[in-house]
């Protein structure tokens, strides 16, 4: 087994259903599968209120629209340098074949959809927070690596040792912005790790919601590896963010500043006009 094992991806069976499916209604059917299976496993938050649940999720739902035709190859393009080559196939697959986070979606992981709500509303009810990062092991698969015996043999040639790679989802919630999958990708080859998978989207609101599937950590555990990411993304600037409000507050007063300077006649010390 080698690394096509790892084209098996936590998100792909609702898009293999629904490419399968009618193209109508697909959107309608994701949400109806997806609150049906929450409320089946009896979380609180869903069967506690469930009229009220659906309409949060209904909302989740449409703040994450579909993605253009053309993001696949921008994306592609972006992470082309931090993936292994045998993957490159399999992420423009899964750039090009899916369009939405609805269709991204895995039905049967329906707690995914309440963690990704969870991480949005962090990251826009709580500035101070960004970037929001969070980090889970979801396996270990069997890579070849290459034998150092170097006899010349056909033993030697023919023979493939193997090893045990975890691998780990990243999920990633900041403003969204221009470059920033490619600022994320440098980020996370800085901290050693290997994408997989990417899964990107932007919110209706002005944030993102970034899925990586990653390697290169050793260990299945992720404090230390959550860790890593704040301190790497603490050091670099581009991930040092004002909030909405605060940025739009800056801009006024800015754009008042400039004013000021081409028509001084204007204004007074205080700002008001005489």
């Amino acid at each position: 087994m080698g690394y096509h094992d790892i084209a098996e991806s936590s998100w792909t069976s609702a898009a293999a259903a629904n490419r399968g499916g009618s193209s109508g209604g697909g959107y309608t059917d994701i949400l109806k599968e997806i609150f049906d299976r929450l409320m089946a496993k009896g979380i609180e938050e869903v069967v506690s209120d469930p009229s009220a649940f659906r309409e949060q999720l209904h909302r989740h739902f449409e703040r994450l629209p579909a993605r253009s035709a053309s993001c696949h190859l921008y994306l592609l393009c972006s992470l082309s340098s931090h993936l292994h080559a045998s993957l490159l196939g399999t992420v423009d697959f899964h750039f090009s074949a899916i369009s939405s986070y609805s269709i991204d979606l895995d039905v049967e992981k329906p707690e995914d959809v309440l963690l990704h709500r969870r991480i949005l509303d962090e990251c826009a009810n709580n500035p101070d927070k960004r970037p929001v990062f969070h980090v889970r092991f979801l396996r270990c698969i069997r890579a070849p690596l290459d034998s150092e015996d170097s006899g010349g043999s056909l033993t030697s040639t023919l023979r493939r040792d193997i090893e045990i790679r975890p691998i780990h989802e990243i999920i990633f919630s900041t403003i969204d912005k221009t470059k920033l999958l490619r600022e994320l990708s440098d980020l996370m080859s800085e901290v050693g790790l290997n994408i997989h998978e990417a899964h990107v989207f932007s919110t209706t609101d002005g944030f993102c919601l970034d899925v990586f599937v990653v390697d290169g950590w050793d260990t299945k555990e992720t404090d230390g590896l959550l860790q890593g990411l704040k301190e790497t993304a603490a050091r670099s600037h581009v991930f040092c963010f004002l909030s909405p409000l605060v940025l739009h507050g800056y801009l006024k007063f800015a754009g008042a500043f400039l004013a000021s300077l081409i028509e001084p006649n204007k204004f007074c010390s205080h700002g008001k006009k005489y």
